[in-house]
């Protein structure tokens, strides 16, 4: 089924091409991506598409009961409300429903006897809520909430009171909890740490949506996308598959029409050369015949051009000792609080790659600045080895002062370069004329991202410690960075949420756990002696581990390193495994209780919209008490199940 149709449409803003002609459809159930530069129109595209925004020219045709969500790269939340009831509230057909369901059952309670069309339409309420989950409305929102890193303690918190990361989060639960018809997400792994990117891939993989996603994140687009479509330079190429498959065909496409170029031009060169001999000699009449020829020659189409991305070159002044950092028994904690992590061992040789992986909050960035030796531990040392040279890119930098040009952040970093050195340095990163006399304030994020890089690699250190470096990058810029540092001689520690960056460039998997775990458990921060690969492997394996230690007689596990020489087993949840056995007992019995309740309620709802039920006197009435008691004991139900989900 065709769900939005698209004919030639193209966009221009004050004169300026943005994106078109392009022609196309959305079916029911794609998993679409789009790709390219920052500024190249895909928000533009997706909101004509979406219907927000008119085409210039060309027509967009969408099915007239289409229901559609469409979120914001930014989006804008302002409430006073809890997390949960938030989000809940968001469902407003199911709310006008329940309210409308109430009303009724208040009526047939005091006694009223309402006509048969008025109790068809009630049994039509009631299976139209059952179908768009309102029984388990509640369930479904905590579960999403949890998945998206929002766990219960966030669920009665203000909304107002959480960071733009959370409420960029809830704004995406608000996107996923409807399930509508067509889904538009623009950036929606912003602000989100590996746990939940992979369980919003889930979930985008089951739904019933169509999905249309702008995304950077290769990943992301590799697990999901069944299409593609890429703007670049205003033209807008379709393909099928996902982004790995798009970017071998962008690569081969390149190659042949490179080749029919070079082929064009020989044949040309080789009529030209014989005309030029024989235009004046025996030969005249075919040269002449060869110039009509040449005139009639079409070339081929223009070649792919090859996306613009930053010239990352990373090099070193001076080569560091094999040793270059180690951490023995460190502690830190923020005053007052518990802490981070404690009796942490690490150490760095030269040329290694570490990734530093978690859940966001957790304390990566805090080691990172230990590391950088901003912050001091609380307990034990770090010591730095022979001729090391340390650069930091935080994740979050505050701008130079208003009137700061981005050549005079390049001056600041690079002293000693002549005003042309400084413009040509400049032009690797993508700032070339008029752009490096812009004010660094009004950069873009992407923008001022790759000017915090080109000052950071320009003072070719031999120890690199990167605080999300593809933030605010696009994808090209990405596949550059990713090349550069895997051709970089020294020695890199980077925190990262993009999985093709950590599985191209690590050796080492340092994780840390949950945001808010006691400093103490096992699992606080583990080390794996290997890449990412190893890392989902041993993963899977411990998982398997807690689930049979958790069932079944104790064994005794094998294990990779760990930090703060913790021990192994059921500890690794903080419970005995007795405990554990009976909380995910417990929750699993509620999860049949609820369903039990709820298909109970379901019944008694059918019952109270056959006409038959107001033939027997007060039957209508005491179904009605049944019910409300019934929806009293699942939210009890739900309260419970809630403070057990972290023992899924």
């Amino acid at each position: 089924m065709t769900l939005v149709s698209f004919t030639d449409i193209s966009r221009s803003f004050s004169g300026v091409h943005i994106f078109g002609p392009a022609t196309g459809i959305i079916r029911e159930r794609d998993r679409i991506g789009v790709v390219g530069p920052n500024g190249s129109g895909k928000t533009t595209f997706c909101r004509v598409l979406a219907g927000l925004d008119r085409p210039d020219e060309g027509q967009v045709h969408r099915d007239k009961k289409l229901r559609q969500h469409y979120m914001e790269q930014e989006p804008v939340l302002d409430s006073g409300f809890g997390v949960l009831e938030e989000l809940m509230r968001s469902c407003t057909e199911l709310r006008e429903l329940e309210s409308s369901i109430h009303a009724f059952a208040g009526r047939l309670d005091s006694g009223e006897k309402p006509e048969a069309r008025e109790l068809e339409r009630y049994g039509t309420m009631l299976e139209r809520f059952e179908r768009l989950g309102g029984y388990s409305l509640e369930s479904r929102a905590a579960k999403i909430l949890t998945g998206l890193g929002l766990g219960p303690e966030t669920f009665k918190q203000s909304v107002n009171s959480l960071s733009g990361g959370q409420r960029s989060r809830i704004s995406l639960a608000k996107a996923l909890i409807g399930e509508p018809d067509l889904l538009f997400l623009d950036e929606p792994t912003n602000h989100l740490d590996l746990r939940a990117i992979e369980y919003l891939e889930n979930f985008l993989l089951e739904t019933s949506s169509t999905v249309v996603v702008i995304s950077h994140d290769r990943a992301f687009l590799d697990k999901l996308t069944s299409r593609i479509i890429e703007i670049l330079d205003g033209t807008v190429t379709q393909r099928p598959g996902n982004y790995s498959a798009f970017s071998e065909w962008a690569r081969e496409e390149a190659e042949r029409l490179s080749r029919e170029h070079q082929n064009y031009e020989r044949k040309v060169e080789q009529i030209e050369e014989f005309i030029r001999r024989n235009i004046y000699g025996q030969k005249t009449r075919q040269a002449q015949s060869r110039r009509k020829m040449l005139a009639r020659m079409k070339p081929p189409p223009k070649a792919r051009r090859q996306t613009d991305a930053p010239s990352w070159e990373i090099e070193i002044s001076r080569r560091s000792g094999s040793l270059v950092l180690e951490c023995r028994s460190v502690k830190y904690a923020w005053p007052d609080r518990e802490p981070l992590f404690e009796n942490l061992d690490l150490t760095l040789m030269r040329g290694e790659t570490l990734a530093i992986i978690g859940d966001n909050g957790s304390g990566k960035t805090t080691l990172l600045e230990l590391l950088a030796g901003r912050l001091l531990p609380k307990a034990g040392e770090i010591t730095w080895g022979k001729e090391v040279q340390t650069e930091l890119l935080p994740q979050r930098v505050e701008r130079p002062s208003e009137g700061s040009r981005v050549i005079d952040y390049m001056a600041a970093r690079a002293p000693g370069l002549t005003l042309g050195q400084l413009r040509s340095l400049l032009a690797r990163y993508l700032f070339s004329g008029e752009d490096v006399e812009k004010s660094v304030d009004v950069l873009s994020e992407g923008e001022f991202r790759r000017l915090l890089l080109a000052g950071i690699i320009h003072s070719k250190a031999n120890l690199l410690l990167l605080d999300e470096p593809t933030n605010h990058l696009d994808i090209y810029s990405r596949e550059a960075l990713q090349s550069a540092l895997l051709d970089y001689p020294g020695t890199v520690v980077l925190i990262s949420h993009d999985r093709q960056l950590i599985s191209a460039l690590a050796t080492r998997i340092l994780e840390f756990g949950p945001a808010g775990q006691a400093a103490e458990k096992k699992d606080k921060v583990v080390e794996y002696a290997g890449d990412y690969s190893y890392y989902k492997l041993e993963k899977e394996k411990r998982a398997a581990r807690l689930e049979q230690s958790a069932a079944g007689p104790e064994r005794k596990p094998s294990r990779p390193a760990e930090s703060g020489g913790a021990e192994s087993g059921p500890a690794e949840v903080g419970l005995s495994k007795n405990e554990l056995r009976r909380l995910k007992e417990r929750k699993n019995y509620l999860e049949n209780e609820i369903a039990g309740l709820e298909e109970r309620v379901h019944r008694l709802q059918l019952e109270l919209a056959d006409p038959e039920t107001y033939r027997q006197e007060g039957r209508a009435a005491g179904l009605a008490t049944e019910i409300e008691k019934l929806q009293g004991e699942i939210s009890a139900a739900y309260g419970e199940w809630e403070e057990l989900i972290e023992y899924d």
